[in-house]
């Protein structure tokens, strides 16, 4: 598995553990099924992730649909690109 697994997700709780570690939770979205199943399967197999993060705001002005359901988030990088 050489390809990065690339998903948006964020940061819904922290936690401390007893060691003094810490465990991050993520939310994403159901649409990213296969980058969960991939995460899952590093879990399976004991692979160690390089992470890396890049902060992006979700532009929420988008208007709702005829159904009453949000259209896709358009998503900026805090970086300006």
């Amino acid at each position: 598995m050489s390809e990065p697994i690339k998903f948006l997700a964020s940061v819904s709780k922290v936690q401390t553990m007893p060691d003094m570690g810490l465990r991050l939770t993520l939310d994403f979205s159901e649409s990213n099924i296969m980058q969960a199943a991939m995460l899952m399967e590093c879990k399976r197999m004991g692979v160690v992730l390089d992470v890396t993060a890049m902060p992006t705001i979700a532009n929420n002005s988008e208007p709702e649909t005829a159904d009453g359901k949000k259209t896709r988030n358009e998503v900026k990088s805090l970086r300006g690109q």
